[in-house]
């Protein structure tokens, strides 16, 4: 953030299916690690982004933030923005794109700066398939009663302990839950979740449990004693990556994130 280097915050999308999750690891193909490769050809130079949030293998996004910083004495100076998207774009995989691409402001972090994270997940039920979306969605051959998983979903926001959902790296299991909705539009269900941060798994453990009550397997109102159960409530129960979508990740206006303002909750 010196007067030597100019950074960059950008969004970007992918499909998770074929990564082993977005942060990168040694001998494993992640969102960051092809950003970084693509970033050090372009540039010639060692890039290090930063991302607003881990998701683990299979999980998608349409609106993950990374930020990044770029040497002026390496080729820096003087490549707008728009061109290094453009030639981002040209050279990284098919199932990865940076959909917009700016300066960053002074200090920003995607990740501690982030007040609130969403994330969609797409359920198809009754055996339904849409092959075009098997990768995106998880098709099930239940019925489910939505009026239900409806009504748990109303019993799950606030600010409390998730224990029984996860931890994060520090053990913290306190978040803001804010919103968690569920709709049908024909046989695709889909579960919005937002809250100021998530847990490891989160999501996806919140979803388990709606699957449960769709499927008659946990009554609505043994929700609140499932979560009060600590951190072994759910065994480890959590729905497949496939579905989940992380769709935004938003910013006070004093960051400067745009209007494309978008822990993991996967």
């Amino acid at each position: 953030m010196t007067g030597q280097r100019r950074c960059a915050r950008a969004v970007i999308e992918y499909d998770g299916t074929a990564f082993a999750g977005s942060q990168v690891q040694p001998n494993a193909r992640t969102v960051q690690g092809e950003l970084e490769e693509a970033l050090n050809r372009l540039t010639g130079e060692r890039v290090r982004i930063r991302l607003a949030g881990r998701t683990d293998a299979g999980v998608h996004a349409t609106g993950q933030v990374i930020a990044f910083c770029l040497s002026r004495r390496r080729g820096g100076e003087g490549l707008a923005w728009a061109e290094l998207r453009r030639r981002l774009n040209a050279v990284l995989p098919a199932d990865l794109a940076v959909r917009s691409l700016t300066a960053a402001p002074t200090g920003f972090d995607p990740r501690r700066d982030a007040v609130r994270r969403s994330y969609r997940y797409r359920i198809r039920q009754d055996g339904t398939r849409a092959p075009l979306d098997r990768y995106r969605t998880l098709e099930i051959d239940d019925r489910l009663d939505v009026a239900a998983m409806q009504a748990a979903a109303a019993r799950l926001p606030g600010h409390r302990d998730f224990a029984a959902l996860g931890s994060d790296r520090r053990g913290r299991t306190v978040r803001h839950l804010v919103e968690v909705a569920v709709s049908r539009r024909g046989d695709l269900i889909e579960v919005r979740v937002v809250a100021n941060a998530f847990l490891r798994r989160m999501v996806r453990s919140i979803v388990a449990i709606l699957l449960d009550v769709g499927r008659g397997r946990l009554a609505v109102a043994e929700v609140d004693a499932l979560l009060a159960g600590g951190e072994r409530a759910l065994d480890g129960r959590a729905a497949p990556p496939r579905g989940l979508t992380l769709e935004r990740v938003e910013y006070e206006s004093k960051s400067n994130a745009g209007p494309e303002r978008s822990e993991p909750g996967q």
